[in-house]
């Protein structure tokens, strides 16, 4: 691999792509799981988790609505979740802190 192209794994397929420099404002490592924020700036349609709710990796925590479309938000990983930091109807901007959550501990 070339140094100057990064490795992104989606959905278990793994690419090799370029990063033009100054292209993006930072460069985030993969998330931990502890924190789910907006992808996409919208308005928080239906959430179907409160503190205390378990949750599992995939499932389905919260619907953000954005040009006129419904965005599944779902769990980075397995857990518990800590806090709901927004409410129904409220409007949300990119990158903003949704939920925080506790991950599961691992059991090796």
């Amino acid at each position: 691999m070339s140094p100057d192209y990064k490795r992104l794994n989606i959905d278990g397929t793994l690419y090799e792509t370029e990063v033009p420099e100054g292209r993006f404002s930072r460069w985030e490592g993969p998330p931990d799981g502890t924190e789910l924020r907006a992808f996409i700036p919208g308005i928080i349609h239906e959430i179907t988790v409160k503190p205390g709710s378990r949750i599992t990796q995939g499932q389905v925590m919260l619907l953000l609505e954005a040009m006129k479309m419904y965005n599944e938000v779902c769990a980075e990983t397995d857990g518990r979740v800590e806090e709901v930091l927004v409410q129904d109807g409220e409007i949300v901007e990119k990158d903003q802190l949704l939920l925080r959550i506790v991950p599961a501990r691992r059991r090796d």
